[in-house]
């Protein structure tokens, strides 16, 4: 975790990510290290063993052993991935042990940097270590999580849902019809439920809030600017109206997020955005990439999903409905779920976050990766820019005072 002086000095949190980080990768290049245990923390195939394969797949099943091990399909973003096929004795066999497995690991420089300064390195391993195994929702399993905090290396080795049940995975142009959006919004309400106002949330100190997680990439990334410039590079789908009230709109982001803050307490996704979700061969829907995970209110996650989820005609005829469905979820899961009205205001101050934050993802500095293609960016931009117009959600912030 950051330091408590290095954030509040982000110049000085670089310079020490880059020194530290830089260090391990460059000490990593020499010694090429290979996991043989269960603490160590690999990041590349080359450096996976079967004996590590064993230690942290097998250890609930005496006598399973991994005898053999293929990883395909690389790629890289924001973290390293990877499908990893495994081959078990046949006491691991008859275990029934996970062979189809796809690993998310931080391999390179720039991505352990990334994590490690946006303080979101252990969310997705804490997500499934800790919380994943309590939820009886749509989401991969995960079966060994870790980090190492100094290094910045970290590893999830998750179900491999392509593999075990169909998934593809959606994008802005992804048709998600009303049955779709309502399975959906009932997952996302299992998990609000299970952890409304859960105490325990507060332990994990990985969870921060809103106005945490904000403020933390605000000092990092200055998102008022490029906020600007993904709204120039964006000009073409976004309303002339937004642009012009850019102050109004930003200082109503940050109450918000202040607003998301307080109140009843719920575990969040934090990046509910359609391009984290997957329909499966029967036609369930799932999120995936838990990288973001918050503690806050419901209608942070509610508003992210809706608003960048749907076509703005779909959104405009069916959000009345489905924040009564997600709702009535929510009760039945035991949660002292708000009132339609109260609920509604919820959501209509939660649209301005996702509508800023595919700005500033679209307007990236030179020096910051490009976490998504562009036409990816003006795809969810087109619908939260609208949303944030048809809901007045500056206005409905500003009333809360």
């Amino acid at each position: 975790m950051q330091s408590e002086a290095a954030s509040r000095h982000p110049a000085l949190a670089v310079v020490r990510g880059i020194t530290r980080i830089g260090g391990h990768i460059a000490r990593e290049a020499v010694t090429r290290p290979q996991a043989l245990r269960a603490a160590d923390v690999p990041v590349t195939g080359r450096e996976l063993t079967t004996d590590w394969l064993t230690a942290v797949l097998c250890y609930d099943h005496p006598g399973a052993v991994v005898k053999a091990f293929e990883t395909t399909d690389r790629s890289s973003g924001t973290s390293t991935r990877w499908k990893l096929t495994v081959g078990y004795n046949e006491i691991g066999q008859v275990a029934g042990l996970p062979e189809n497995l796809f690993a998310k690991t931080t391999a390179d420089f720039k991505q352990r940097l990334t994590l490690d300064l946006a303080d979101i390195l252990h969310g997705e391993p804490g997500f499934f270590k800790h919380l994943r195994p309590n939820l009886e929702i749509e989401a991969p399993h995960g079966y060994h999580s870790a980090v190492n905090s100094r290094s910045g290396r970290s590893i999830s080795l998750l179900e491999d849902v392509v593999s075990t049940k169909g998934a593809s995975f959606c994008t802005p142009g992804t048709p998600i019809g009303r049955k779709r959006i309502e399975d959906l919004l009932r997952t996302m309400a299992t998990w609000h439920a299970r952890y409304w106002d859960d105490k325990g949330l507060r332990l994990h100190g990985w969870l921060k809030a809103p106005r945490s997680h904000f403020a933390n990439l605000d000092r990092l990334t200055g998102m008022s600017k490029r906020a600007r410039v993904g709204a120039r590079r964006a000009a073409s789908v976004i309303p002339q109206a937004l642009p012009a009230q850019h102050d109004r709109l930003y200082r109503a982001l940050e109450r918000s997020l202040e607003i998301a803050s307080t109140g009843p307490q719920t575990f969040l996704h934090g990046d509910s955005h359609i391009g984290n979700t997957y329909v499966t061969a029967d036609g369930r829907m799932g999120f995936t990439d838990w990288q973001v995970v918050l503690r806050g209110s419901w209608a942070y996650d509610f508003a992210y999903v809706v608003t960048s989820g749907l076509t703005v005609a779909d959104r405009r005829a069916w959000e009345g409905e489905l924040l009564s469905v997600y709702l009535e979820r929510l009760a039945a899961g035991g949660a002292a779920a708000p009132d339609f009205d109260t609920a509604w205001l919820a959501y209509r101050q939660q649209a301005l976050y996702p509508y800023f934050i595919w700005l500033s993802t679209i307007g990236h500095s030179a020096i910051q990766p490009e976490y998504q293609p562009d036409e990816v960016c003006l795809g969810i931009i087109e619908r939260t820019a609208m949303a944030v117009l048809d809901l007045d959600a500056a206005g409905a912030v500003e009333a809360a005072g």
